[in-house]
């Protein structure tokens, strides 16, 4: 989790991509005579930040995520602002919400689009909602918000296994790894500055792959023998991470070869994931004998 503005989370993987904070200080000037004006301290502005989220299929509905916040604004409160280090930066409102279509469909249904949030601080009375994450599934998906957000698990569901948390860790890698070269294949198609239009989707969709993964790698090293599952998942993220490295820094001059690059890296991804499905198939198999 990178932030969370009252109950809704922004993540890497759900598209976040800059984020930019500023303050001020009030000074009074008082001009003198025969002299440079004088510059009085009166107080501290209020501090403001700007977030942007990169909206498209891949990293969830985009209609249903810019109605869940264009939501949040209209109710006029103030939320508590908590990053994911746990720094809370305190309460802060929406001041502001726009959002640039980038694709759409003929129909004008929202295919991808770029959202910028406006915060700025509240310092009026507020009692801070506290956040649990011990009693949030982060598998489960908020319906209401179709942020990704946490749901509420429930105190009588079992934990899943050291081996179901492997299993279910790469297929959700692998859905979005397999959902990223759709999405390549679909840019390569276009010219050089089309083809550069679609970059923060590409970003957005490698780094959704990189929290499974890395939970797929620390599940594996878990198990008495997933060692060799755990070396695989590394070489996988290990090219997630050069297909993201190839496209930052682009610009029209680069942007077709490293295209292919990103691309290729993404491919051997999916390559060297998909060579564990008879190994993953075996422990779903020990799963149902009970032999884990």
């Amino acid at each position: 989790m990178f932030a969370i503005l009252g109950d809704i989370e922004f993540t890497v993987a759900g598209g976040i991509s800059t984020m930019e904070q500023s303050g001020s200080a009030d000074w009074a000037e008082h001009r003198r005579i025969q002299g440079k004006p004088l510059l009085e301290w009166i107080g501290e502005g209020l501090d403001e930040c700007s977030l942007t989220l990169e909206l498209h299929p891949a990293l969830g509905d985009p209609e249903q995520r810019l109605r869940a916040l264009r939501q949040v604004k209209s109710q006029h409160q103030p939320l508590a602002f908590v990053m994911g280090s746990g720094e809370y930066l305190g309460p802060y409102v929406i001041t502001h919400l726009s959002n640039a279509v980038r694709r759409a469909t003929a129909v004008g249904q929202l295919l991808a689009a770029t959202v910028n949030i406006s915060l700025r601080e509240y310092t009026g009375p507020f009692i801070r909602k506290i956040h649990h994450p011990g009693l949030l599934d982060p598998t489960a998906t908020d319906n209401a918000t179709g942020f990704g957000s946490p749901g509420v698990m429930s105190r009588q569901s079992p934990s899943p296994s050291t081996a179901q948390r492997v299993i279910s860790q790469a297929r959700s890698a692998g859905n979005v790894l397999r959902a990223g070269q759709n999405l390549y294949q679909a840019a390569k198609s276009g010219n050089p500055s089309i083809i550069l239009g679609h970059v923060p989707q590409l970003l957005g969709v490698t780094a959704r792959a990189i929290e499974p993964l890395q939970g797929f790698v620390n599940a594996a090293g878990l198990l008495r023998s997933g060692a060799d599952l755990s070396r695989l998942g590394e070489d996988v993220l290990g090219s997630v991470m050069g297909a993201r490295a190839s496209l930052n820094p682009v610009d029209l001059a680069n942007i077709v070869d490293r295209l292919g690059a990103s691309h290729h890296a993404l491919d051997k991804a999916v390559t060297v994931l998909d060579s564990a499905n008879t190994r993953l198939a075996g422990l779903a198999a020990d799963i149902l004998t009970r032999s884990i």
